[in-house]
């Protein structure tokens, strides 16, 4: 049973609040994942209640590994937007102006128990779970508060993880997602059968239904080979030159 209460009062100043200056002091995703494999190299008990909690409430939330994809602008957010990418669907993350077309999925946790937004979507899902945590908020709290109590508000950020977009996607393997350093563009694209590149995980959830970001996590008896998981690739410093991504930025 959920039993997480507010520890402030909630608005939604809370939940949309965003700063380029905390955004760009995140370290990048290969030393994010080193530093959380050796400092906490349990975390799978963490994961364990928030996927537990979060399967028993039928809520698309998880976690993601906080990390910054490219420095930004002030003034500018991270919004991630679908397109076909070379003819492959794909959601494309970039620094761009916020406007009102787009909504929160993830969340930094700070220590004066507020939240700043980590990064914005401009899928449907995300704005229906968005609004509904707004008007619900104790499952979110209850994700908060045990991040918090396995001091891991540094290395996990809690989010959305339903797409209505994913319908778009071939379900199998994955998603491998590839910064490109040139463009200042991340893109997440299915990952390939073959690829046998370096990979950092970055997202664990239980998937609530098929159009859910689903974890890397699972326990030796447990087969998510169907799931949406969301891995990045690591080998190199641009998808131009990377011998080991099948797509090009």
């Amino acid at each position: 049973m959920c039993t997480a209460n507010p520890t402030y009062p909630i608005t939604l100043s809370d939940f949309t609040t965003f700063s380029s200056i905390k955004y760009n002091t995140l370290p990048e995703v290969e030393v994010a994942s080193e530093i959380l494999q050796q400092q906490h190299p349990n975390f799978t008990e963490l994961l364990d209640k928030i996927f537990s909690l979060t399967k028993e409430y039928s809520i698309d939330l998880g976690v993601r590994l906080i990390h910054k994809h490219m420095q930004i602008e002030e003034g500018k957010v991270m919004i991630e937007k679908f397109q076909f990418h070379q003819k492959s669907p794909a959601f494309v993350t970039s620094a761009d102006f916020p406007n009102d077309q787009i909504y929160p999925s993830s969340w930094l946790l700070e220590d004066d128990s507020k939240l700043l937004v980590f990064e914005y979507s401009t899928d449907p899902r995300v704005k229906h779970t968005f609004e509904k945590i707004i008007q619900v908020p104790s499952v979110f709290l209850e994700i908060c508060k045990l991040i918090r109590e396995y001091h891991l508000e540094d290395f996990f950020a809690p989010c959305i993880t339903g797409r209505d977009s994913l319908k778009f996607f071939e379900i199998g393997n994955g998603f491998l997602e590839a910064t490109c350093p040139e463009t200042k563009v991340s893109i997440l694209k299915r990952r390939p059968h073959d690829y046998n590149g370096k990979i950092v995980h970055a997202l664990w959830a239980y998937p609530v239904d098929k159009y859910c970001f689903s974890g890397e996590y699972k326990k030796s008896n447990q087969d998510d080979s169907n799931a949406f998981g969301c891995s990045n690739c690591v080998s190199c410093s641009t998808c131009y030159t990377c011998s080991h991504c099948t797509f090009s930025c």
